[in-house]
């Protein structure tokens, strides 16, 4: 009976495991990463669009997108550009990390992509009133 008990445990445990790495391995797919990034830019360009008195809906939109990881940089970057809210890209070459930002006339949002870590950071949301 014991054996039969470990044996399962085992094999749940081993299932769980392939289960996690075959996940992780579909994020890693740098074609779902610019399917992630084309809804980002979609949904931020509705929010540039009409949102302009509360900066918790971007907050929110960069929770539940951020970090963008492995994604193809010229992929990512073309998708980051069709927004009529793109501002210009700049890229740092020492720090090998693209600055991506968008901006209305009331809320800017912005984000880094490292290319030697394949991986975005410092997502931000800010209102830009003058």
């Amino acid at each position: 009976m014991r054996k039969s008990v470990c044996s399962r445990g085992l094999a749940a445990v081993v299932a769980l495991t392939l289960a996690l790495a075959h996940a992780s391995f579909g994020r890693a797919d740098p074609a779902f990463c610019a399917r992630k990034v084309s809804s980002y830019v979609a949904e931020l360009d509705q929010l540039l669009s009409k949102e302009r008195n509360w900066i918790t809906p971007y907050v929110d939109l960069n929770d539940r997108y951020s970090p963008f990881v492995d994604c193809d940089v010229d992929a990512l970057l073309e998708e980051v550009s069709r927004s009529r809210f793109a501002r210009p890209i700049t890229y740092g070459p020492r720090s090998k990390t693209y600055f991506i930002e968008f901006s209305s006339n009331d809320v800017s949002v912005s984000f880094a992509y490292q290319v030697d870590t394949r991986k975005t950071l410092a997502h931000s949301a800010t209102f830009t009133r003058k």
